[in-house]
C-alpha cells in the first residue's frame, strides 16, 4: 500500500494530532471525541491523511487546535498551553490515531467506528493508574516521568497496531458507515453539533454511530429529533439488516 506521507514525518504527525487533542482537552476545555469531529467536519483530517505538509508538520498540535475551531466557525481564546512531561490520555490517544491512519489507509472517520476516543481515553486512564501503583515508591521525579512516557508511547503502539490487524491492515473493506453518520456528515454536522440541533445526547449520537446501541431501537422521539436536524426521512436513519 502507498502511503500518504514518508515514514520519518510520522512521529511528527503523531505528535501535532496529540497535542491537538491535549490542548483541546485540558486548554479550551473541549471534549477530545468531540474536537475529532470538528477535526474531520472543517475538512483539516482529509489534508492530514492525505499528507499536507503544512497540517501534518508545519505547524503545532495547539495550531492545528484553534486552526479547527477556526474553520467549524467556532471563536477561541488563545489559551495558554498546558505542557507535561509524562504526556495526558487525550495526547496518546492522538498519537494512536495517527499510527492508525497512515499504517490503515482508512479515513479518521472510519477509525472511529471502531476506536471510540472515549473509550481509549478511559482505558488508558485505568492502566495508567495502576502502572503507577506498581512503581517504586523511591524512584526519582524525573525517572517516574520517564517510564510513564514510555508507558504511554507502548500503549499507543499497540492499540493503533490492534486497531489496524483487527481491520485487515488497511486492506479489508472498510467498516460500513452508519446511515446516520452518512447523513450527519452530508449534512456537514459534527457529533456535537448535531446533539445540540437535535437535542439527543452526544454520548447516544455517538453510540449510535458506533453500533454500541442498535438505533433501530431507538426511542421513537430520538428519531424524530434527529431526523428533523437533519432535514430526513426518519425511516431513512434506520439500519438495513445485512444478509
Amino acid at each position: 500500500m502507498i502511503r500518504a506521507y514518508d515514514e520519518i514525518l510520522l512521529s511528527r504527525a503523531s505528535d501535532t494530532l496529540g497535542r491537538m487533542l491535549d490542548h483541546a482537552a485540558y486548554s479550551l476545555h473541549r471534549d477530545a471525541a468531540s474536537m475529532m469531529e470538528l477535526f474531520i467536519s472543517c475538512g483539516l483530517a482529509s489534508l492530514f491523511e492525505n499528507g499536507d505538509i503544512r497540517v501534518i508538520a508545519g505547524m503545532s498540535g495547539i495550531e492545528l487546535a484553534h486552526e479547527t475551531l477556526e474553520r467549524s466557525g467556532m471563536a477561541s481564546e488563545r489559551a495558554v498551553p498546558r505542557h507535561t512531561i509524562s504526556l495526558s490520555p487525550e495526547y496518546w490517544c492522538g498519537v494512536a490515531l495517527a499510527r492508525a491512519q497512515w499504517r490503515s489507509g482508512l479515513r479518521f472517520e472510519q477509525l472511529l467506528d471502531f476506536f471510540p476516543v472515549s473509550a481509549f481515553i478511559a482505558d488508558y486512564a485505568q492502566k495508567r493508574v495502576a502502572f503507577l501503583d506498581a512503581l517504586p515508591l523511591d524512584i526519582s521525579d524525573a525517572d517516574r516521568a520517564e517510564k510513564i512516557r514510555a508507558f504511554g508511547s507502548q500503549y499507543a503502539a499497540e492499540a493503533a497496531a490492534a486497531a489496524v490487524s483487527g481491520h485487515g491492515g488497511g486492506t479489508a473493506d472498510a467498516p460500513r458507515d452508519t446511515s446516520l453518520k452518512t447523513i450527519r456528515m452530508k449534512n456537514g454536522l459534527s457529533q456535537s453539533q448535531l446533539a445540540n440541533a437535535s437535542g439527543v445526547p452526544l454520548r447516544t449520537i455517538q453510540q449510535y454511530e458506533q453500533r454500541q446501541k442498535d438505533i433501530n431501537k431507538a426511542r421513537a422521539e430520538y428519531i424524530m429529533m434527529l431526523s428533523a436536524a437533519l432535514n430526513c426521512d426518519p425511516a431513512s436513519l434506520l439500519e438495513k439488516k445485512q444478509g
